[in-house]
């Protein structure tokens, strides 16, 4: 008798053995699944500001952290906790319009916090039991190490899953159907457990509380682990863009890692030691390491640029080479600690919850202390110093702690080059780009929140906005003034004014000046706390009484917002950054549209970084909600839709007239006059720009702009370009801005010059209005005259005079563009570039002399200009003057490398032989 039921005992055993491993994986892949659809949920309901984020993190760690150490008393029910963690997901998901508008019901966006808490601390909970229960079921089938195998298995699933939401099911699935297959999961992971059950918790003691060392030990490599996470993200949004994508990476490392950490302690049993020495040299690596692996992501980036796959691969694997070694360690920990002892399920509570606590306390440290006092070079030190403090707990040599402590201050302060986080993410695409950016930062001024970093930074002597690893326009351009103007220009009423975006106030300020109120919304609390440092650009509008600036989110704001506005302009960072895309969502519309008076306007812009697909999104996503919509260009690559139900035309707008502040600043300071602002309308019918029909939405519930986003390689909207030269027509644009063809067309032409240059826009248009008028060549002269003489009236500064001038040499009205050339250096006479266009008009004209003199000039103001040494051994060699032009010529060489012209090489060589 005891023989076959000993051996139905086993063949039981196997099987439940064989059901644990899939079910762990399968569990792992729906818990952190969870944490990331929750955080998307609740971010598209409230917004992506510090405290939505904060809350969903420090919830769920909380969460998990209690589960874990309450898990042990529901050992039978662990079928039923999946089964409530996937109930609860499913319920959420179909009763989000009822959440949203319970949130909305709490008062501010605390309050709303404050509640999304309250909705997420139940699964957190529950997912938090998941591990030390499968923990306890492996330690009843007589296996070594249960805690290491459970953990091992489940953050596995985790790992595959932080990857498989952002790159295959959100893309494929959407954000609601995506949260109903996990749910789905959870479901089935709870059939298999009810199937087979689990046996009772074997009546053993209490395991004996925790020695305090171990404790100690925990507590600080928690903290040291929640900051090096933190850290890890920052580099990747620094490197790789302000993507999604980019946070995904990070969290499946971080899990492989731990999984990976995990595994080897179950294979070889290593010590705790040998643990804290791994992760005080992992998080060293980065020290030594970032500066080569932004250079290797250079290098091999055109290598994998236009395989989504391979891009994905590269941006792991450069990520995994700065983080693997930590990670790994990391992980690694709570396993070695848990050892062979009995009860797994209350001993891995006991060290989960432990570790989550630590987790919650290096969060808040690098929130809010760590973050806005330190540079992340010092930051990772302090990671380190923690590792070293860990390891000295257990018995490290001393000797050993204090040269790895001094390996770390050596690398911090000869291989660290903290300017390298302040180039725009583009810049690691392409060694050439990233040296030619490292070469021209010249300094950084930076400002830190909590989790956002903003900075001014000097490039080639122009101030930037940098935010979060992302290079905005120079400070000192006017097109962002020229977007506020134009909105203006074709809003019905202005009286009230809504402007999404504050950045560095100049759009904002401008429409605060020509509007009665004017709301502004900011985000990023770093943004508006420093935007005294900002005043020179945006006419102080901090004290602009006409203008309340609002830190929140967009989307929060406007629910709760009662207001009607005659103009909605949206000026948020670009849809690159992965917060912004949200705004140019199908939601999103329909939610602006209920705060726009019925005539009222709808401004949002894109520029050619986007590419054509980003654009045709957005087109699309446009059409699907208002009934008129027209295109105006900013720049050659950067325009506007202005979008309403009502058609759109060029309104009165008497406050922009001289002796106006931003009238008189646009034209003496830009060159810019306001009354042809209007004149930047391209396509007065933007429908007509309208791309396939198969062109998908954007959405909350499926970003397809923010993946697209992503995935950026070649920059520039040739075919949108294409679309509309086909569709500029001058009966059209006359129609809408309520002026005649004869009179607009000049004025229009010579604005296109002026403000885009020798576009092909300026080019095809200046061609058709030629053919179309013999005498349009005089009426155009008429126009420039009229704008030289606003110039003289305004005393226009030496950079509008050097503009006016380099367009009128790109005209060919070489003699012309000389004398204003001229009238530059009386204002400035050590004006940059001005003596270089001078000299290039002399070369056209066959005045070598002279054209060598400015040349020589232009090289004493700017003898970092690369292009003057070529210019010069090129005058000198085509006087004859070889023994001269060779040291010059080898110096362009040297400068240019392989950027250097053909020709440059074939007078070198001619140079070297009448040497």
């Amino acid at each position: 008798m005891n023989g076959p039921r000993a051996m139905a005992t086993g063949i039981q055993q196997r099987l439940t053995s064989w059901w644990l491993a899939p079910m762990m994986l399968a569990s792992g892949l729906a818990g952190i699944a969870y944490e990331v659809l929750y955080g998307r949920m609740l971010g598209n309901l409230i917004g992506d500001q510090f405290i939505v984020s904060a809350s969903v993190l420090i919830t769920f760690l909380l969460g998990i952290g209690l589960g874990s150490r309450l898990a042990w008393r529901a050992w039978r029910w662990l079928w039923l906790i999946e089964l409530a963690i996937g109930a609860y997901a499913l319920a959420f998901s179909l009763a989000i319009e009822g959440i949203d508008r319970w949130l909305y019901t709490a008062g501010g966006l605390e309050q709303a916090a404050w509640r999304a808490m309250a909705l997420l601390l139940p699964p957190s909970l529950l997912i938090g039991c998941s591990v030390p229960l499968f923990a306890g079921y492996i330690e009843q089938q007589r296996y070594r190490r249960p805690f290491a195998r459970a953990y091992a298995f489940y953050n596995l699933g985790a790992a595959a899953t932080a990857l498989a939401i952002e790159f295959l099911l959100l893309r494929q699935l959407g954000i609601r159907n995506t949260v109903w297959l996990f749910a789905a999961i959870n479901l089935l992971i709870a059939l298999v457990l009810r199937h087979h059950g689990a046996s009772d918790r074997p009546q053993e003691p209490m395991p004996a509380p925790m020695r305090h060392g171990d404790v100690m030990t925990v507590i600080l490599i928690g903290i040291a682990s929640a900051i090096f996470q933190l850290l890890s993200i920052k580099w990747a949004e620094m490197l790789f863009g302000p993507f999604r994508e980019s946070f995904a990476i990070v969290l499946s490392i971080v899990l492989l890692g731990i999984a990976a950490g995990a595994w080897l302690v179950g294979r070889t049993g290593m010590n705790v030691e040998r643990i804290t020495l791994i992760a005080a040299v992992g998080t060293l690596i980065p020290l030594f390491l970032f500066e080569p692996v932004a250079a290797l992501h250079a290098r091999l980036y055109p290598l994998a640029a236009g395989h989504e796959l391979g891009v994905a691969v590269l941006k792991w694997a450069c990520m995994a080479l700065l983080m693997g070694a930590a990670c790994l360690a990391f992980g690694a920990l709570l396993p070695a600690l848990a050892g062979d002892r009995r009860q797994a399920s209350i001993e891995s509570g006991r060290l989960l919850f432990i570790s989550s606590l630590a987790n919650v306390a290096g969060f808040v440290l690098m929130a809010f202390v760590l973050h806005e006092r330190l540079d992340y070079g010092l930051i990772l030190l302090c990671v380190v110093f923690l590792c070293l403090l860990a390891a000295s707990l257990r018995n490290i040599l001393r000797p050993v702690a204090l040269a790895l402590l001094a390996l770390a201050l050596l690398g911090w302060k000869v291989q660290w080059d903290e300017k390298l986080l302040y180039l725009s993410y583009t810049s690691f695409r392409d060694p050439g780009e990233l040296a030619q950016a490292r070469a021209a930062l010249e300094s950084t001024h930076i400002f830190k929140g909590r989790q956002d970093v903003f900075s001014i930074n000097i490039i080639d002597g122009e101030p930037y906005f940098f935010i979060n690893g992302y290079t905005s326009i120079p400070l000192n351009n006017p097109s962002e003034k020229v977007v506020g103007a134009l909105g203006a220009w074709f809003s019905p009423r202005h009286e009230q004014a809504l402007v999404l975006g504050l950045g560095s106030g100049a759009t904002a300020t401008v429409v605060g000046q020509l509007f009665a109120h004017t709301d502004v919304v900011e985000i990023n609390p770093v943004v508006r706390s420093h935007l005294h440092l900002m005043r020179r650009w945006n006419f102080d509008i901090e004290h602009n009484s006409n203008v309340d600036i609002h830190v929140d989110d967009a989307i929060h704001f406007l629910k709760r917002s009662t207001a009607r506005y005659d103009l909605i302009l949206n000026t948020v960072t670009t849809p690159l950054y992965f917060s912004s895309s949200k705004l140019y969502t199908l939601d999103f519309l329909n939610l602006v549209s209920s705060h726009l008076s019925p005539d009222g306007l709808y401004v949002t812009w894109m520029d050619s970084r986007i590419g054509d697909a980003g654009a045709d999104i957005i087109l699309r996503t446009l059409h699907e909600h208002f009934a008129h919509c027209s295109l105006a260009y900013v720049k050659s690559a950067y325009f506007l839709f202005l979008c309403s139900d009502a058609p759109i035309v060029r309104q009165d707008l008497p406050a922009l007239a001289p002796g106006h502040t931003v009238h008189d600043d646009l034209l003496k300071h830009h060159g810019i006059v306001s009354a042809w602002i209007p004149d930047q309308l391209i396509v007065p019918d933007a429908w007509a720009l309208l791309p396939d029909a198969r062109t998908p939405i954007n959405t909350l519930d499926r970003p397809v702009l923010e993946f697209s986003m992503a995935h950026v390689d070649r920059r520039g909207i040739p075919q949108l370009k294409r679309r509309i030269l086909e569709q500029m027509s001058a009966r059209e644009i006359s129609r809408a801005l309520q002026r005649s063809e004869s009179s607009l067309a000049p004025e229009w032409l010579w604005h296109a010059w002026l403000r885009l240059e020798d576009s092909d826009f300026t080019l095809a248009w200046q061609q058709w209005l030629q053919q179309r008028d013999k005498d349009f060549r005089q009426k155009l002269e008429a126009v420039i005259r009229d704008y030289d003489r606003r110039l003289q009236r305004a005393s226009a500064d030496a950079d509008v005079f050097h503009h006016f001038g380099y367009v009128m040499m790109q005209m060919d009205y070489i003699e012309d563009a000389m004398l204003l050339f001229r009238q530059t250096l009386k204002l400035d006479p050590l004006h940059d570039n001005t003596h270089f266009n001078l000299a290039t008009c002399h070369e056209w004209l066959g005045q070598p002399k002279q054209a060598l003199d400015h040349y020589l000039q232009e090289y004493k103001i700017d003898p970092n200009d690369e292009d003057v040494p070529w210019r010069i051994g090129r005058v000198l060699a085509g006087m004859n003057r070889w023994q001269q032009a060779l040291p010059w010529l080898e110096r362009a060489a040297k400068i240019m490398g392989k950027e250097a012209p053909p020709a440059l090489g074939e007078l070198l060589a001619r140079a070297r032989t009448h040497q």
